[in-house]
């Protein structure tokens, strides 16, 4: 088939490396007019390192990352409410990795240079029978078997080709950010607060991943000026390790600011139009499924390709071997979200806490599900 991969990002460059070894001739467009840079820290389960596997990458990538072996869900005051080990079946079928995400990207871009056309967009896709005409921005036209979109949780490709393409906005705005501190003795720790939360994931190097966030249904936290002093007077009442990551933040520090945002849809393909990655399941990072999920997609696609001939056949296989999987992590990734907006009130944050304490960590218990997720119980 002759196919348009539309994004080089982690899934894009991904399907492209697959393909690289099959006959699909295949076209990989990118936005921007060179590789970005942009992301902090990336975090990757047993599931995801997998992915990585398939492509040959596991080793490079153990080498550029930090092994982590428990995750600690706690108070804001650093008492612990609920641990688990990483190191236990079926958690330890491969080691969980943390690396800033660039790194990540710069893996995937080794000899793809000369494989990606930068600063072209799509302007319109029609659509017939066998083929799609696609348009592009440069009034330049080519016509393909198939689009596959993996253009993020924002994806124009979606909005062009799809009926229900917008976004569940779930009121809560975040903050992403690396730091320089001393790494040695910390493993992922989650501060579970009223209406706010924080991280600290360990990176190599002494590199430290910090995610925050805050309910703000009206979003009147997104144009926050010196986020620094905002998020100092925020999370002022955690313990110290919190408050000095804050303050760690040296003004030239990129700082992420974002709205946690979900697919709504559970729309797979529109024609000859096919999601993968962010583009069909972009959702709260609470599983920390957005490399696995989509390296799921790019191995079940690929694999498709060598054995359906069209499209008409190859995209409902697709569909019916995906749908079920990133239904539930979409679902699930919300529900631990308004799981953690329980704690605005006192007898909310002690249901919540209770919860957690019995059941353990709820990333943990979603990464043991995908790891024992049987197929054929969700066909």
């Amino acid at each position: 088939m002759k196919i348009l991969i539309v994004g080089a990002g982690i899934a894009g460059l991904s399907l492209a490396r697959r393909l690289d070894a099959t006959a699909h001739e295949y076209t990989l467009i990118e936005r921007t007019s060179s590789w970005s840079c942009d992301g902090a820290g990336i975090c990757l389960p047993a599931n995801a390192v997998a992915g990585l596997d398939k492509l040959g990458l596991k080793q490079q990538v153990v080498e550029s990352a930090h092994q982590v072996k428990t995750v600690s869900y706690v108070k804001p005051n650093g008492k612990v409410i609920s641990s688990a080990s990483l190191l236990e079946e079926p958690l330890n079928q491969q080691p969980f990795l943390a690396l800033p995400r660039v790194k990540l990207l710069e893996l995937l871009r080794q000899g793809m240079d000369n494989k990606v056309r930068f600063g072209v967009t799509i302007k319109r896709i029609n659509q017939y029978d066998e083929i799609a005409d696609v348009e592009f921005d440069n009034g330049h036209s080519e016509l393909f078997d198939l689009v596959v979109a993996a253009d993020g949780i924002n994806s124009q490709t979606r909005h062009m080709a799809f009926e229900n393409s917008e976004l569940e906005d779930l009121g809560v705005t975040n903050w992403r950010f690396l730091i320089e501190q001393d790494t040695q003795g910390l493993e992922p720790t989650y501060y579970l607060g009223s209406d706010n939360f924080f991280m600290r994931y360990p990176m190599p190097d002494n590199k430290v991943y910090c995610y925050a966030h805050v309910l703000d249904k009206s979003g009147e936290f997104d144009s926050i000026s010196d986020k620094k002093a905002w998020l100092r007077k925020r999370f002022s009442g955690f313990e110290s390790k919190v408050v000095s990551a804050i303050e760690s933040l040296e003004a030239d520090t990129p700082v992420i600011q974002g709205r946690l945002k979900a697919v709504a849809s559970r729309d797979v393909y529109s024609g000859k139009v096919v999601l993968i990655g962010d583009a069909l399941h972009g959702c709260p990072p609470t599983l920390q499924q957005g490399v696995g999920m989509g390296l799921e997609d790019v191995h079940c696609l690929a694999d498709l390709l060598k054995t359906h001939k069209t499209t008409k056949t190859l995209l409902p296989e697709f569909k019916a071997q995906r749908l079920a999987q990133i239904s539930w992590v979409i679902d699930e990734s919300n529900r631990v979200i308004h799981l953690a907006g329980k704690g605005r009130s006192f007898i909310g944050r002690v249901i919540r806490n209770m919860v957690i304490r019995k059941t353990g960590p709820a990333n943990v218990n979603g990464w043991r599900k995908l790891l024992l997720w049987d197929k054929s119980e969700h066909s």
